[in-house]
């Protein structure tokens, strides 16, 4: 009431303190080709507010000089410097960088979930939550992204070998062999320490199309031998032994050709190493275990394929 009596504005006020205290810069002095800020503000000895508050002058709208005791009270306390607010609330941004030898951005993530979830190492005040930015968000849009991205791969795939055997069963022998694949990639970013970023990621998707090769050489093959009468189990025998070499050659070219990525061959080239240790795993994984497998599984989807033909055919027929 008394700041309105005698015209003085809190903000001019406050910006009068803070050009006493801290200066203003209103001009540049230049020697030389270089620029020197000049500073205005109160001598040394006289920048103390709370030694000298009564002998403080703010102005008013009219410009003329008022006591800074008369329309204000010295009280000491503690305040932020700076208030930042989004979407009409107040917020405090907590900023940190990654351990290059740590848990990566999953990690992190799901620690701090843990610490700030109800009943976590941290008890955050009623009214107050949290959310991730930054790369935190990205990764977290990213993430969706990805599972998007493989399950309309995942999707593609069946629809496209399911009209290339023309079976709903078969294809479901063949993408057996993703999951094997994963696994792969998963241990091999494991055993050499990387994480779980974008490039990752894509070498995942990847993999959705490179790891079905061999069940398509194996399944396609044995498909025609029965066709042309030779049992099951006899042509899943013969297509190991006749397709094994074509597998084998495929696959040794794609890790040869993934090598240069996960060999750090350069800082620039750094960051892409998780891609080729993610392929390179996951081929790995798929080949050794899709000889095994697949074989194994084909018996038994067969069966039921024929199983669930006749039943379908008698019931309506």
């Amino acid at each position: 009431r008394r700041a309105e009596q005698f015209g003085v504005s809190t903000l001019t006020a406050g910006a009068e303190l803070r050009s006493l205290i801290e200066g203003a810069t209103p001009a540049v002095f230049r020697q030389d080709g270089r620029e020197y800020d000049i500073r205005v503000r109160l001598r040394e000895d006289q920048r103390n507010l709370k030694e000298g508050f009564d002998s403080t002058y703010v102005p008013n709208i009219n410009q003329a000089l008022v006591r800074l005791r008369d329309v204000a009270k010295a009280v000491e306390t503690t305040g932020p410097s700076t208030i930042n607010r989004q979407d009409r609330g107040r917020y405090i941004q907590i900023s940190a960088d990654i351990a290059p030898k740590g848990p990566g951005m999953g990690g992190v993530m799901s620690d701090i979930g843990a610490w700030l979830k109800p009943g976590g190492d941290i008890k955050v005040p009623p009214g107050v939550g949290y959310r991730f930015s930054g790369q935190a968000e990205n990764f977290q849009e990213l993430m969706i992204g990805m599972l998007v991205a493989m399950g309309l791969g995942i999707l593609f795939i069946y629809l496209v070998l399911a009209s290339l055997y023309e079976s709903i069963v078969t294809p479901f022998t063949i993408m057996l062999v993703l999951p094997l694949a994963a696994v792969g990639a998963f241990m091999a970013l494991l055993v050499t320490g990387s994480s779980l970023d974008l490039f990752s990621m894509i070498g995942c998707v990847m993999l959705l199309g490179i790891a079905t090769k061999n069940s398509i050489l194996l399944v396609d093959y044995t498909q025609r031998r029965v066709v042309e009468g030779m049992p099951s189990a006899q042509a899943l025998i013969e297509a190991g032994r006749t397709r094994l070499r074509p597998i084998l050659m495929t696959t040794i070219a794609l890790i040869a050709g993934m090598l240069p990525i996960a060999i750090v061959l350069n800082e620039a080239s750094k960051q892409r190493t998780s891609m080729g240790i993610a392929i390179i795993g996951g081929l790995i994984s798929s080949t050794v275990l899709t000889l095994v497998v697949v074989p194994a599984a084909y018996s038994y989807v067969e069966r039921f394929r024929n199983w669930s033909g006749a039943w379908v055919k008698r019931v309506f027929s």
